[in-house]
C-alpha cells in the first residue's frame, strides 16, 4: 500500500493543491465533480469572504469565511446554514481560483465578479434557509414531473 500525502502535506511542500470538487456545500459557486479548484497556502490570516480549506475530524472542507476574530473564524458553506468555528491551526489553504466545468478560469483573489458574488451571497445569509428550502422543493417537483413524462 502506497503512502499517500495529505492535502496539508502537499500544500506545505509545493504551496499549491488542485482537485476536482466533491460535495454540494459550496453550490451555487462550485458544482460537485465538475469544477477543478486551485488552493494555495495562506499568506497570513484569512480575510472575510476568503474561501478556506480546513481540516476537521480528518476531513477537508472548503467553506467561506464570514467573520474574522482574533482567535478564530466563523465559516459557512454557500449551500449551508450552519456556522462553523475554525481556528488558524485547522486552516490548510485558501481557494485561489477554479476552472468552471474544466474550461473557464475564475480568479477568487482578484476577480471583480467573484467578489461581487461573494458579497451578494453572504448578504443573503438571513434568508438563506428559505432560499435553500424553496430550491429543494422545486427540485422535488421537477423530479416528480420528470418521472411521469
Amino acid at each position: 500500500m502506497e503512502n499517500e500525502s495529505s492535502v496539508r502535506d502537499i500544500l506545505n511542500e509545493t504551496g499549491k493543491y488542485t482537485s476536482l470538487t466533491s460535495g454540494r456545500s459550496m453550490w451555487p459557486l462550485l458544482h460537485h465533480q465538475k469544477d477543478n479548484i486551485i488552493v494555495t497556502r495562506p499568506e497570513g490570516r484569512l480575510k472575510r469572504l476568503d474561501i478556506a480549506l480546513y481540516e476537521n475530524g480528518g476531513k477537508y472542507i472548503l467553506h467561506r469565511v464570514i467573520e474574522v476574530h482574533d482567535d478564530h473564524y466563523i465559516i459557512i458553506g454557500d449551500n449551508c446554514i450552519k456556522k462553523e468555528y475554525v481556528t488558524d491551526d485547522m486552516i490548510c489553504g485558501v481557494l485561489a481560483g477554479f476552472y468552471k466545468n474544466g474550461k473557464h478560469y475564475i480568479d477568487c483573489r482578484n476577480g471583480r465578479l467573484q467578489k461581487l458574488y461573494a458579497r451578494f451571497w453572504t448578504s443573503l445569509y438571513p434568508v438563506r434557509p428559505a432560499i435553500l428550502f424553496s430550491e429543494r422543493v422545486a427540485g422535488k417537483i421537477k423530479r416528480m414531473f420528470k418521472g411521469k413524462a
